[in-house]
């Protein structure tokens, strides 16, 4: 028995995609399926990304330091002094403002 190949009217026809555009979109990421869109969405978290300059953050740190302990010498952390910090904004904001 013959083995032929297929006639190249019935072939489709082949795309080339350049290599920029392959790792373009390689590059370019993706994004989560909608199930996880759907939990992100309930969770009562959220992050972000926070950038300081070296002498906010000392600042921050030497203000930390101050404040004062109770028994032992243990701090409160960086991320939640500005998580304190910015909660006391939010309220005086919304005093400010009449905001609920």
């Amino acid at each position: 028995m013959a083995i032929t190949r297929e006639p190249e009217a019935l072939k489709p026809p082949v795309k080339k995609v350049s290599e920029k555009k392959l790792k373009e979109f390689i590059n370019g990421g993706g994004s989560p399926t909608g199930k996880a869109k759907a939990n992100i969405a309930t969770s009562g978290t959220k992050s972000i990304k926070l950038i300081m300059t070296g002498e906010e953050m000392e600042s921050i740190k030497q203000l930390r330091d101050k404040r004062p302990h109770r028994s032992r010498k243990i701090t409160i952390s960086v991320h939640d002094w500005v998580i304190e910090a910015i909660q006391e904004k939010i309220e005086r904001e919304r005093r400010k403002y009449s905001v609920q």
